[in-house]
């Protein structure tokens, strides 16, 4: 059985004291370090980490929001300026603040020197894809920018959980609405030059594909949004980056490749959020997917990390 080496793993949570906690709802949050996280990279030939705290200032508003982004953007890069070979960074944005946003995209970008840009899939219950997210989306897309998205929970989505953690289902539900908002409003399209990695394998996108582009041709998307063929809807959708944290079976792997090309496949672990025992068995199950080349496993590694985050591929050498 083939295996993977030299790991990017492009889904990686600092778990900070401040600004809103790493994203796993309710539940106790981990314990979390660099030395720590050093530590699970040695023991999973994990290369480099790529960190993010998405939704750091999503419970903050106006300079509070600003502040927070600030602080965790730059506690970031000290980070990665520790260990420029072993980690990667992405910037937080005080997402519902155009003018906020825009500033710390050039502040983390052009200043801290980080590798990319991440956000959640929601903000106060309004979905990425609506026109207030525009400013700051169409500066990402000027710069050709990464943008990594993680699921949260939305206030009606919270009333919907039948007693189970936030990430066991809703996260998902929330990463398949992301990706269908952002197609359907033309958000995805117009800012096409933006690599937008969604985690967790798409969520539910890749098994309900073929019926978003199906029925969003026969009942439409609503007044004064797009009208898309079922190509157009699929051709959306199929211009997304997915990690495959915690979506590594045989039948998950299946679907995502019926909808995307290898190229498009990243590495993700969650940590410290998934549990370690995952760890090995999700690697595993892509070293023996028989699909999969060497040349694949490759790309899946690191490759393709590399190319969304090439100043990361320039640290490691």
């Amino acid at each position: 059985m083939a295996s993977l080496s030299k790991i990017i793993d492009v889904h990686s949570h600092p778990v900070l004291a401040f600004g809103e906690r790493a994203p796993v709802g309710e539940a106790k949050q981990p314990d979390w370090s660099v030395e720590g996280a050093l530590s699970y990279m040695e023991e999973y030939d994990i290369t480099a980490c790529v960190l993010s705290a998405p939704a750091a200032a999503n419970d903050a508003t106006g300079q509070e929001a600003r502040d927070i982004a600030r602080r965790t953007n730059e506690l970031l890069a000290e980070i990665v300026s520790k260990h420029p070979n072993r980690f990667g960074a992405v910037a937080t944005l005080p997402a519902l603040d155009a003018d906020g946003a825009l500033a710390e995209i050039t502040y983390a970008l052009d200043i801290l020197k980080l590798d990319g840009v991440t956000t959640t899939t929601s903000h106060n219950d309004t979905y990425l894809g609506e026109p207030q997210f525009d400013p700051w989306l169409e500066e990402l897309n000027r710069r050709r920018a990464t943008l990594f998205v993680h699921p949260t929970t939305t206030k009606a989505g919270k009333t919907l959980l039948i007693g189970l953690n936030d990430s066991i289902l809703e996260f998902v539900f929330d990463t398949t609405r992301m990706i269908a908002n952002m197609v359907v409003t033309g958000s995805k399209k117009r800012f096409s030059q933006i690599k937008i990695i969604s985690t967790h394998g798409g969520g539910t996108i890749p098994y309900l594909v073929s019926r978003i582009q199906t029925l969003e041709h026969t009942f439409g998307v609503g007044p004064g949004r797009l009208e898309l063929s079922p190509e157009e809807v699929r051709e959306g959708i199929a211009s997304f980056y997915y990690d495959l944290t915690a979506a590594t079976s045989e039948a998950q792997l299946y679907a995502i490749l019926k909808l995307v090309p290898v190229s498009q496949l990243l590495m993700g672990f969650d940590f410290p959020l998934m549990p370690k025992s995952s760890f090995a068995p999700a690697i595993a199950d892509i070293g023996r997917y028989p699909a999969f080349s060497e040349t694949d496993l490759r790309s899946i590694s690191y490759a393709n990390a590399f190319l969304l985050y090439p100043e990361l591929a320039k640290r490691i050498g």
